[in-house]
């Protein structure tokens, strides 16, 4: 190990800050323009991306943060991630109705057309919502900005020990939650360990923005593996909303939708045993 990174040094020899670990998180948040709210996936998804990174960022340093100001900006980070999760959702359920709706067209056409058409009225209404929320949502990211600068007027320990103690933490976690897992296991589980895997995902890029490790090859295979448990838990989303609002129609395609998760749910449990730590 190199002697200026283990000391809290980048590979050039200049001391590391915080503010250069939520550089790029806080440029995602700023690039998000008015004119993105028209397109979801750039808006509310690159927001909620860079939200769970920043919490991911605490979590790292979780040790060397005071107690009750480490949990008031984790509960403030949360509650933001969970309203722009609410506002995404019927734009989830629509991109998966698009991937698997010519797997359903041999069923009850006019329920298909009436789920296409008020997906479609749920995620317009909620692009006219977001456009005229636009002033409530740009607090709101100022809210995650003014902590970030408050974050880095912080004094952390970035020596290697404590980093990687922390991020051994985080990857103990979702391996005790993969050994619970199998196919039938319930989709909170499956979603709880996605969450995990994110978390220490996240984390190893933040070693690699500080230089503290290379990790390429073990981040891309655990990238591919956030993936197939997002397509899991998306597929999932739309299987419960069918069950809610079209529960003939569920029924009716029930094995499709069984078979799409279990064909990730095997890709997701054969991928994880190579991503050692």
């Amino acid at each position: 190990m190199n002697s200026k990174i283990d000391n809290g040094l980048d590979k050039n020899g200049k001391p590391v800050s915080l503010k250069s670990v939520l550089e790029k998180d806080i440029n995602r948040l700023n690039s998000v323009s008015g004119e993105d709210y028209f397109d979801i996936d750039k808006s509310i998804h690159k927001i909620r991306k860079s939200l769970k990174s920043i919490s991911a960022i605490l979590l790292l340093f979780e040790v060397q943060f005071d107690r009750i100001e480490y949990l008031n900006r984790k509960s403030l980070i949360k509650s933001l991630s969970k309203q722009f999760g609410a506002v995404r959702e019927p734009y989830v359920l629509l991109q998966t109705l698009s991937k698997i709706e010519e797997k359903l067209k041999c069923f009850n056409g006019s329920n298909l057309y009436e789920l296409r058409y008020n997906l479609d009225l749920q995620y317009n209404s909620l692009v006219n919502d977001l456009i005229k929320r636009f002033g409530a949502i740009q607090d709101e990211k100022g809210a995650i900005i003014k902590l970030a600068g408050e974050l880095n007027k912080l004094d952390v320990d970035f020596k290697h020990k404590l980093l990687r103690e922390r991020l051994l933490i985080s990857f103990q976690k979702s391996r005790r939650l993969f050994l619970k897992l199998n196919l039938s296991s319930s989709s909170h589980e499956y979603h709880k360990f996605r969450k995990w895997c994110k978390i220490f995902y996240h984390q190893m890029i933040v070693l690699n923005r500080i230089r503290q490790q290379k990790m390429s090859k073990k981040r891309k295979k655990l990238f591919k593996l956030t993936e197939y448990l997002g397509n899991e838990h998306d597929l999932q989303l739309l299987y419960q909303y069918l069950s809610t609002h079209y529960p003939e129609l569920s029924k009716l395609s029930e094995a499709i939708f069984m078979f799409k998760i279990k064909r990730l749910r095997k890709k997701a449990l054969a991928l994880y045993p190579k991503i050692s730590y």
